[in-house]
């Protein structure tokens, strides 16, 4: 059976445009990796509603999560796929068809429209080190925490930049966690450059302004050591991590730690919509890939749409908006009512706005940061294949046209993570080595099958799926 909307991601975006077109009578399905939905910022927000820790701990933005897949669970009309992988997408004229695996078994599943609401991956941070046990992401930390309640002992050290940074330390010191350092590599106050766009984001969004300098604050009541302005760091260790090494000032300094967390802010999930033929772009603003969209989010394949962060990154209060107005417009392209004709349209429109000037400070203020984006050469870049960064320096110089040679020269972005962890360093170290743009080298084509699937899983196709 054929649905109308086939929604990849049970994050904030996918929950919120499946609620208001549900309402509509549209035939809703909704399709996640997790046993449950939330996404990365609401993971797990269902289990944690009923106990007061770690919800207390994550704060009040984390606990909108549960309320929002609360209101999603009680619309009728939504067909559930949770625990369930994406591993084929073949847009078409007159629809589109998923290839979908779940307890070992694969499946087929059409649909009418597909959106892609796959939200957004932390930029990857190559430095030297970072590859020692007991290095690792701060979003990973975070995952663990919300799904676990798992949290880092005292004597963690925190590295990088931007609001997660902030958002996190927050969290862990409500936890009564204390970090042993926190190495900044932002600036302490905003940079000249970026004023007008803070005054901008302040007269839209100023309650999220203050809510930053929240956090610093209570850092700086907590009493952790906050460097601002870190030029480079570097995991030591025999082994695993017993110690970082910054550079701050022009000194280096030691700091002896058993786990490093860092963090370079996120960028779009376009893993799926470059499988599924969309045309990508690089956007200098968020210096990421993102899908070329039309203005009500429908990508170059007709039937394929393309919803929150996945879309280019503007945070979760923005996907619960995108996803109302996107209801709106895909209802009306089914030739079905409106959907929630009580929202104010306008209202959402105004607010997405407002949040549109506060990232676009956000991105100006944390620009990703230099010292990842050209790590040294004897940095691993692709983990999965071993490969340094000075081997991609040297394949570059010999000639090589782009990020989908050097794979062939290399084996670069050919591993289990098939580039998502790469392939934006190695665009990055290519770029600067052949004196091109971003845009000029271009990144990795992706090709099905997007999760691996084995020949006995393939064979548990019934016959007229096959």
């Amino acid at each position: 059976m054929t649905t109308d909307v086939l929604i990849v991601g049970a994050g904030p975006a996918g929950l919120s445009l499946a609620t208001g077109l549900a309402k509509t009578g549209a035939k809703v399905e909704i399709v996640d990796e997790q046993p449950a939905p939330g996404g990365q910022v609401y993971r797990a927000s269902e289990h944690n509603a009923a106990t007061p820790q770690p919800r207390g701990w994550l704060g009040p933005d984390y606990a909108k999560g549960a309320d929002l897949v609360a209101r999603a669970r009680a619309t009728e009309g939504i067909r559930w796929r949770m625990a369930t992988s994406v591993w084929d997408i073949r847009p078409e004229k007159d629809g589109c068809e998923l290839g979908l695996l779940c307890d070992g078994k694969v499946s087929v599943a059409a649909a009418r429209h597909v959106v892609l609401a796959t939200g957004a991956m932390e930029r990857p941070t190559p430095f030297a080190g970072w590859t020692l046990p007991g290095v690792m992401s701060i979003g990973a930390a975070q995952t663990l925490f919300k799904e676990s309640g798992l949290l880092p002992q005292d004597g963690v050290v925190l590295a990088g930049q931007g609001p997660l940074l902030y958002l996190f330390i927050a969290q862990i010191l409500a936890a009564g966690i204390k970090p042993r350092a926190v190495l900044d590599f932002g600036p302490r106050w905003a940079r000249p450059a970026t004023l007008p766009s803070l005054v901008q984001a302040a007269l839209a969004s100023p309650g999220q302004i203050v809510k930053g300098l929240r956090l610093r604050a209570e850092i700086a009541r907590a009493g952790v050591e906050h460097v601002y302005g870190v030029e480079r760091i570097e995991a030591l260790g025999d082994g695993a991590i017993n110690r970082v090494s910054f550079r701050h000032r022009g000194k280096i300094r030691e700091i002896e730690t058993s786990l490093l967390l860092a963090h370079d802010g996120v960028i779009p999930n376009t893993h799926m919509s470059a499988a599924a033929g969309c045309a990508l772009e690089w956007t200098a603003d968020q210096a990421a890939w993102c899908p070329r969209l039309d203005g009500k989010g429908q990508s170059t394949r007709e039937r394929v749409w393309v919803l929150g962060d996945g879309a280019g990154i503007l945070g979760a209060d923005a996907a619960v908006l995108g996803g109302r107005i996107m209801a709106r417009d895909m209802a009306r392209a089914l030739g079905l009512p409106s959907s929630d004709d009580s929202l104010d349209r306008r209202g959402d429109r105004r607010d997405l706005r407002r949040l549109k000037r506060l990232r676009r400070f956000l991105d100006r203020q944390y620009p990703p940061i230099a010292a990842f984006a050209q790590p040294p050469d004897d940095t691993t870049i692709c983990r999965c294949e071993a490969v340094k960064a000075g081997d991609i320096r040297t394949i570059a110089r010999s000639g090589c046209m782009g990020p989908n040679q050097l794979r062939a020269f290399s084996r670069a972005g050919m591993g289990p993570c098939m580039g998502r962890q790469c392939g934006n360093a190695i665009s990055q170290i290519m770029a600067v080595e052949t004196g091109r743009s971003i845009a000029e080298t271009g990144c990795f084509s992706i090709r099905t099958p997007l999760k691996p699937v084995t020949l006995a899983e393939l064979a548990s196709l019934k016959d007229d799926e096959q």
